[in-house]
C-alpha cells in the first residue's frame, strides 16, 4: 500500500493496549456497531478458511464510509467519535458508541487490522483509500492516498488477519449465537437492517419468544433522578442466560459478570436500562459500576424481579401443561380438591409430574393409555407411598443455598435421572469391591472358583480396567483365537484347535479386550485372567498353568501381530515360595514372571486380591470423597447377597446359619 502518512495517536501504548484488550466477541461486535452507527443497512460477517483453520475475519458494510479529511482526525483522536457531538445517526437511529474506541477492538480478534473506506464526496463523486494497523505498533496507523473509485457504493470493509489463538473458536453457528442477544432488539426496531454471518442472515423475529418490561424504581445519583426498567427477552433455541447494561434505548452495554442462578429452563437476556449506564460508560467507568452502592441495590432488585419473572412464566407453563392432560382425560384428580390435604396432595402431583414431563422426552411421546398410566401410577406413589418422596424433598430443602445453586445449575447441563444413575454406578463399585474385600478374606473357605467367584467377576469386569469389554468367558483357547481375528481385518482360518504345549486342551477363565483409540485405532490390547479361589496359594502348578496359555499365543502363527499386546494374570491371595522366587528377576518390573517381546509382545502377571482390590480403593476414591461416601462391611454384604444371590448361596452365612453348623 502507497502510505500518504502516518497517523500517531496522542495516548501511551500502554492504555491503548488496554482500549484493545477484551474477548474476540467483543471486538466484532463492536465493529458491527460502528457499522450501524454509520447508517449500515447491510453488514456481512465472514470468516475466512485458511489452512489451519479460520485465518481472516471481514465485516463489510454499506454505511456511509469515512470522509478523507475526517479520517486522520478519527483515528488519532482516542474519545474524539464525531459520536460524541450527537446521538443519533444522520438517518436518525440512536447511536451505540460515542467513546472513538470501536477501532481498536480489532486487534481483540487479531494482530492486523486493514480498513478499506469507500465514501462519496461534496462533488458527488466516489473516493477510496485504506488505513492499516498493527497490534505491535498500536498508536500508529498508515494513512494511503484517496484516489477515485469506479463503484458506486459507499461503506468499510474491516479485514482481520493474524488471529489470535482464541479467535479461532469463531464458527458461523457460535457467532450467530453470540449476536443475537446483543443485536436482535436493535434489528427488531429498525426494520430494514440486515445483518449476516458467513450468508446467514440474523432473524430477530425467529429469535425472540417473549418480551417483557418491567419498570423499576429511578436510581438517584447526586441529586439527579434517572428512570430505570428492566426489559427480559425470552430467546427460541438458545440457552444463555445474561443480564446486560443497556441504556434506555435497550442498546447493550457491557454484560453484568456474575451469574444468575435458579431461573429454570428458560434462555434469556434481561437489559437494564437506564440513560445513567449511557453516562458511565461514555466515560469509561461503566465497568467500576460496583463502587456504587445504588447500582448494586438496582442490580440486586433486578435479578430478583427475572427470577420473579420467570417462576410466574413456570406456573404459566405448568398450568397449561395440566390443562392439556385434562383436555386428553389423563389427568387423575376429577374435580376440585375436596380438603386441604387432598389439595396439597395434588400440588405436590403437578411439581413431579411437570418436571417429569420437562426431563424425560419419552414420556411427553408415549401414547395417551401409557401417560395416563404412569400418571395414575405417580399419584398412587404420592397418596400411599409418601416416605420415598419425604425423604427426597427433605434432602433437597436441607442442601444450603450454594448447594442448591449448584445442583440448579447442573441441572441445565444435564438430567438428574443422569446424576443420579451416575452416582448409584459409583456407589455400586465402592460396595462391590467392599463386598468383595469380605468375601475372599473372611469366606474364603467357602468360595468356590468357577460357579460364584468366576461368575461375579465376569459381570464386573470393570474391575481390570473400564477399557476393556469381555471378550471370552470360560471358554477354550481356540475360542480366544477366534475372538482376536474378529478384531483384525485378516482373513485367517480357524482350521485346527489352539493347545497347549503338553498337548492338552486349555480353558481361559477370562479374557478381556480393548481396541486402541484415535491414534493407535488398529492396535489391540487382550487381557486373560486365571482366577484362584482365595484360598489357593499360586505355586508352580499355577504358574505353569498360565505360563502354558502363553506359549500356547506365543508358539500359534495365527495369534502373531506386532499391534496386538497380551496380559496373562493369575490372580489369588497369596503365593508361595517358588512363586516368590519366579517374581524375584530384576529384570522385570513388580508382578511379572515372563515378559516375550520376539514377534509378540506377551507379559505374565501373578496378581493378588490385596493387589487388585486396593487399585480399585484408590482410583474410586475421589469419587468417594465427593459424594461423601462410606459403606460398612454389613452394607457391602447386603449389597452382594441383593445382587449375586444366585452365585453366592452358602457363601454368606447368617448369624443363624453359622450357629446352627457349629452344633
Amino acid at each position: 500500500m502507497e502510505v500518504a502518512k502516518k497517523l500517531k495517536i496522542q495516548v501511551k501504548p500502554g492504555h491503548l493496549k488496554k482500549v484493545a484488550s477484551g474477548a474476540p466477541k467483543t471486538g466484532l461486535c463492536e465493529l458491527i456497531w460502528n457499522a450501524l452507527d454509520a447508517d449500515a443497512s447491510n453488514i456481512d460477517v465472514h470468516f475466512i478458511d485458511g489452512v489451519f483453520g479460520i485465518d481472516r475475519v471481514l465485516i463489510s458494510d454499506d454505511g456511509t464510509g469515512i470522509p478523507y479529511e475526517d479520517a486522520e482526525q478519527l483515528f488519532i483522536g482516542l474519545g474524539d467519535s464525531w459520536k460524541i457531538t450527537g446521538k443519533q445517526t444522520p438517518s436518525g437511529r440512536f447511536l451505540h458508541g460515542q467513546e472513538g474506541q470501536g477501532r481498536f477492538k480489532a486487534f481483540t480478534i487479531g494482530r492486523v487490522a486493514d480498513w478499506k473506506v469507500v465514501y462519496k464526496d461534496t462533488d458527488d463523486k466516489f473516493y477510496e483509500y485504506t488505513i492499516e494497523g498493527i497490534n505491535d505498533s498500536i498508536d500508529e496507523f498508515a494513512l494511503s492516498p484517496h484516489t477515485k473509485t469506479d463503484q458506486r457504493k459507499t461503506g468499510v470493509t474491516v479485514e482481520i488477519s493474524d488471529l489470535h489463538k482464541h479467535s479461532h473458536v469463531f464458527s458461523q453457528d457460535k457467532a450467530l449465537e453470540e449476536l443475537v442477544p446483543v443485536f436482535a432488539l436493535y434489528l427488531k426496531n429498525y426494520e430494514g437492517i440486515t445483518l449476516r454471518v458467513n450468508g446467514e442472515k440474523l432473524d430477530s423475529s425467529q429469535a425472540i419468544k417473549n418480551t417483557t418490561n418491567i419498570d423499576l424504581p429511578p436510581l438517584a445519583i447526586d441529586d439527579n433522578e434517572y428512570a430505570l426498567s428492566i426489559e427480559i427477552v425470552e430467546w427460541n433455541n438458545i440457552n444463555e442466560r445474561e443480564i446486560w447494561f443497556a441504556d434506555s434505548k435497550c442498546i447493550p452495554l457491557e454484560p453484568y459478570t456474575k451469574q444468575v442462578r435458579g431461573i429454570g429452563n428458560f434462555g434469556f437476556s434481561a437489559y437494564l436500562k437506564s440513560d445513567y449506564f449511557r453516562k458511565l460508560n461514555n466515560d469509561g467507568l461503566l465497568a467500576l459500576r460496583e463502587l456504587e452502592a445504588s447500582i448494586n441495590e438496582c442490580c440486586e432488585l433486578a435479578i430478583g424481579k427475572v427470577k420473579g419473572h420467570f417462576i410466574a412464566r413456570s406456573l404459566e407453563e405448568a398450568k397449561s401443561q395440566i390443562d392439556e392432560w385434562k383436555e386428553e382425560d389423563i389427568y387423575p384428580f376429577k374435580g376440585e380438591p375436596v380438603s386441604p390435604i387432598e389439595d396439597a396432595e395434588r400440588k405436590v402431583f403437578d411439581i413431579v409430574a411437570i418436571n417429569i414431563n420437562k426431563s424425560l422426552p419419552d414420556f411427553k411421546e408415549s401414547h395417551k393409555k401409557s401417560k395416563q398410566f404412569q400418571l395414575r401410577m405417580l399419584k398412587q406413589a404420592i397418596e400411599k407411598s409418601p416416605e420415598d418422596l419425604h425423604k427426597i424433598m427433605t434432602e433437597v430443602l436441607n442442601l444450603s443455598k450454594e448447594t442448591r445453586e449448584d445442583l440448579a445449575e447442573l441441572l441445565h447441563d444435564t438430567s438428574l435421572s443422569s446424576i443420579i444413575n451416575a452416582s448409584k454406578v459409583v456407589s455400586d463399585r465402592i460396595k462391590f469391591i467392599a463386598g468383595l474385600e469380605q468375601l475372599v478374606y473372611n469366606h474364603q473357605d467357602n468360595v468356590k472358583e468357577r460357579s460364584q467367584l468366576h461368575r461375579i467377576l465376569a459381570k464386573n469386569t470393570w474391575i481390570f480396567g473400564d477399557e476393556f469389554t469381555l471378550s471370552v468367558d470360560d471358554q477354550s483357547l481356540t475360542e480366544v483365537l477366534r475372538k482376536h481375528v474378529e478384531h483384525l481385518d485378516e482373513d485367517i482360518s480357524i482350521d485346527e484347535p489352539v493347545k497347549r504345549i503338553d498337548g492338552k486342551r486349555g480353558i481361559v477363565d477370562l479374557m478381556l479386550s480393548k481396541q486402541m483409540p484415535r491414534n493407535h485405532p488398529n492396535e489391540l490390547e487382550h487381557l486373560v485372567v486365571e482366577l484362584k479361589a482365595p484360598r489357593v496359594k499360586i505355586g508352580k502348578k499355577e504358574i505353569d498353568q498360565i505360563e502354558s496359555y502363553a506359549y500356547a499365543v506365543a508358539e500359534d502363527e495365527r495369534f502373531r501381530s506386532i499391534n496386538t499386546r497380551w496380559d496373562f494374570w493369575i490372580i489369588s491371595s497369596d503365593h508361595d515360595k517358588y512363586a516368590k522366587r519366579k517374581l524375584q528377576n530384576d529384570a522385570h518390573e513388580d508382578g511379572v514372571i515372563i515378559r516375550i517381546t520376539e514377534d509378540i509382545n506377551i507379559t505374565v502377571w501373578i496378581k493378588t486380591w490385596s493387589e487388585l482390590i486396593s487399585e480399585n480403593k484408590h482410583r474410586l476414591k475421589f469419587l468417594r470423597d465427593k459424594l461423601n461416601y462410606n459403606v460398612d462391611k454389613e452394607n457391602a454384604v447386603k449389597h452382594l447377597k441383593a445382587t449375586y444371590s444366585e452365585y453366592i448361596e452358602g457363601v454368606i452365612l447368617d448369624e443363624d446359619q453359622q450357629i446352627e453348623e457349629t452344633q
